[in-house]
């Protein structure tokens, strides 16, 4: 089975900065949801990373919550809560 890749830099507001194929909604503080314009042919692999100036995310991570093959859902947060953060990811799946 051939595979796909996608990828993309999301704003701390959940705004699309990069990437093609994709909607990005804030669902709350610090989670978000990214979706694929074209689903997966089943769950894929997301890999995230938090994104900014070193001395605002030093101390920030980012955690895949839930994953489909129609959108992954993640959350940036600091050592006690959620927070908004911008992140960047890349989804490697099957087609």
């Amino acid at each position: 089975m051939a595979t796909r890749q996608i990828y993309g830099t999301i704003a701390s507001d959940g705004h699309v900065l990069s990437g093609a194929g994709i909607q990005c909604h804030k669902i709350k503080e610090g989670t978000y949801i990214v979706e694929f314009e074209q689903s997966f042919g089943r769950e894929p692999a997301p890999v995230c990373t938090v994104c900014g100036n070193e001395w605002r995310t030093f101390n920030l991570s980012v955690a895949i919550l839930e994953v489909t093959p129609q959108y992954f859902i993640c959350s940036t947060s600091s050592p006690d809560r959620p927070i908004d953060c911008a992140f960047q990811f890349i989804v490697v799946g099957d087609e």
